[in-house]
């Protein structure tokens, strides 16, 4: 949770409150604010520095007994989740009626549980942009102004091709939420024309009509939708769906993150290096692009490990991993194979332009200030790097690693580059290991 991000939690028992601002602190890595009266409420508002994204709220308060703490904070446009243990519909209804995000009973462990998944809901979806298509106005802003209350960001589309726009500007959509009939083309044909570009573990996609039957929702289904929710619905509803379909966006992204990315330096695993770059390598053999790999390994690495350490070792893999990618360019594939060894691959990088970039390179990891308990490591590492295409992306990677052993051969805090004319190394910086 982004550090300007706080919540307010107006609870005039201690115990819950708390219960309640410990689990916010651990469990969504939020700030807690404390309150226990309307009058406090109204005193942390007024001194509050910064914005609250939400206020989660007891109905009874000793100078509030009647949720006046809950109208007063819509009233400052502060989103209210209630968490009472006074189960009540029709209160639960009016609470509704004022646009509150949820009520929630505490009655259990399992609702502050509930809670703070729901915290952490909504502050994933303030980056969240979703998409409502519809021909009538009024559902657009019924149904927009539903999924802004629950802070995401909304786009709107006036038919299916509108829609099929708004998406191909806007990339940065997760959810997509449509009617079925619309002039110039309908829901399902929209869906079926999304799925070409954008598959379910990137975009979540619910069909949303009056009067459809089950013959309506399995069509939308079929043709790659999520899910399906018929007007009118109820409110708890609506969000309890659109959460759930966020959620298994959510856990494939973490998935994805776990098999694509290095556990310890956070940057690409080598498993994600050869996917990728066999696509660009297709891609620089299509186009007659050139393509530069280069294998990187941390200088001296076992002695980091022998005389300080392994966990200071784990801390210069780290160091490199993030200047290597801060340093090369956004378009460059930056991974960890494996140990202290690294490897780049960049498309179209002039051929004047590839000694200096990896000098750069070199020159930033020596100038590395790395320290763990207190002590500086000084860090070198060599660099091979072939440039051209061979027949494989593999073929390639050797011909760097051929250039790799001679930087090691050589003395180390170098860079030795093949090109495709040659395999024979050539030394672009004779350096000193420090």
């Amino acid at each position: 949770m982004p550090e300007s991000s706080h919540i307010l939690v107006v609870e005039d028992t201690k115990f819950f409150s708390n219960i309640i601002c410990k689990a916010v602190a651990e469990r969504v890595g939020g700030t807690a604010v404390p309150a226990m009266s309307l009058a406090e409420t109204k005193a942390a508002v007024a001194a509050s520095e910064k914005p609250f994204m939400l206020a989660l709220v007891d109905l009874v308060l000793p100078d509030a007994e009647n949720g006046e703490a809950v109208q007063w904070l819509l009233s400052q446009s502060i989103p209210c989740v209630v968490f009472t243990g006074i189960y009540s519909e029709t209160m639960r209804e009016q609470l509704f009626e004022q646009d509150i995000i949820d009520y929630v009973v505490k009655d259990s462990v399992a609702s502050i549980d509930y809670m703070m998944d729901l915290v952490k809901r909504i502050e994933r979806n303030r980056s969240t942009t979703v998409l409502v298509v519809d021909d009538s106005s009024t559902v657009r802003k019924y149904v927009g102004d539903l999924l802004r209350s629950y802070r995401f960001q909304v786009l709107e589309a006036v038919d299916g091709r509108d829609g099929l726009r708004v998406l191909r500007e806007n990339p940065q959509v997760r959810l997509v939420i449509t009617d079925y009939h619309m002039p110039q083309m309908d829901g399902v044909d929209m869906v079926r024309e999304m799925r070409r570009s954008h598959g379910r573990d990137r975009l979540a996609i619910i069909g949303l009509s009056s009067g459809g039957d089950s013959a309506l929702s399995a069509k939308f289904i079929k043709y790659g939708a999520n899910d399906f929710i018929n007007r009118p619905f109820l409110r708890e509803e609506f969000f309890c769906r659109i959460t759930q379909n966020m959620r298994v966006l959510d856990m494939v992204d973490t998935l994805t993150e776990m098999a694509t990315k290095d556990a310890l330096t956070g940057i690409h695993n080598r498993r994600f290096f050869f996917e990728a770059g066999h696509t660009l390598y297709a891609s620089a053999a299509r186009d007659r692009l050139t393509l530069t790999v280069a294998m990187v390994d941390v200088d001296f690495f076992k002695r980091v490990n022998d005389t300080y350490g392994h966990d200071a070792g784990d801390t210069v893999l780290k160091a490199v991993a993030a200047e290597l990618r801060a340093s090369c360019r956004q378009t460059d594939l930056v991974a960890r194979l494996g140990g202290e060894e690294f490897a780049i691959a960049a498309v179209n990088m002039g051929q004047d332009d590839i000694e200096p970039f990896f000098n750069r390179l070199r020159q930033g990891l020596q100038d590395m200030v790395v320290e763990h308990d207190g002590v500086r490591i000084p860090i070198t590492a060599s660099f091979g790097v072939f440039s051209g295409l061979c027949d494989s992306l593999e073929e390639m990677l050797r011909q760097a690693d051929i250039g790799l052993y001679a930087a090691k051969e050589n003395g180390r805090n170098r860079v030795e580059l093949v090109t495709a004319a040659s395999t024979e190394p050539e030394r672009v910086s004779e350096l000193e290991v420090v």
